[in-house]
């Protein structure tokens, strides 16, 4: 099973976009931004995943795993969300990411630590601050986790040298039987037109996976 972060973020920020505006969003707090990433270390040695329309590039570490689209949705049909409505309209806003990697071949029984991209059009938030856009979605990521706790931000940072914002999110996924406490970070990067919604989800307690080994990931990241 694989956490929903980016997921729960794409449907967020899409109500958001159809239904509020950039102006209704509060400041978040004002933060120190994180250093710009240093190259990929050696040991991030692993598949390098291109895609040249998007200027986009990163290793998948070795033994890692691309999700496909079939399996990403077949996760987000196991997952119980408090908020039934939510789920409805979840099926309007999901888009499959432009890539998904995860530390076990799907399917897996515990939570799959993974590494996950979206896209999104800018939109109405053209201009606007990438910690605006991460703020308006994260109340709408709490309907379908009641118990979402924000850990961290939204803050300023960088990705790959732009300018991003980062949170820190804690929250219980279920699924059948399954109930898992998960941590998810998330990052938004604007691009021109369009924005990146970055998410990687482990356990809290990281039994089967690092937040270092999907930090690793980030650091390899490359937006050109």
């Amino acid at each position: 099973m694989i956490p929903l972060a980016v997921f729960a973020l794409t449907v967020g920020v899409g109500l958001y976009l159809t239904s509020g505006s950039p102006a209704e969003v509060g400041k978040p707090p004002a933060r120190v931004a994180t250093a710009p990433p240093q190259p990929p270390p050696a040991a991030s040695i692993g598949q390098k995943i291109e895609i040249p329309t998007l200027g986009l590039s990163l290793y998948r570490p070795d033994g890692w795993v691309t999700v496909t689209a079939d399996q990403n949705a077949q996760n987000l049909r196991r997952v119980h969300m408090d908020d039934r409505q939510f789920q409805e309209l979840a099926a309007r806003y999901a888009n499959s990411p432009v890539v998904a990697i995860a530390k076990y071949k799907e399917p897996y029984s515990d939570l799959n630590p993974s590494f996950k991209i979206n896209v999104r059009p800018i939109g109405g938030f053209a201009n606007r601050a990438p910690e605006e856009i991460l703020a308006a979605a994260l109340p709408t990521f709490g309907r379908a986790f009641r118990d979402l706790r924000i850990l961290e931000g939204p803050r300023p940072g960088q990705v790959s040298g732009r300018r991003a914002a980062y949170a820190r999110v804690g929250y219980t996924l279920r699924a059948g039987n399954l109930a898992v406490p998960t941590v998810s970070e998330l990052w938004i990067v604007p691009k021109g037109s369009v924005f990146f919604m970055i998410g990687a989800g482990t356990r809290a307690d990281e039994k089967n996976g690092t937040r270092a080994e999907t930090g690793r990931i980030l650091d390899g990241l490359r937006i050109e």
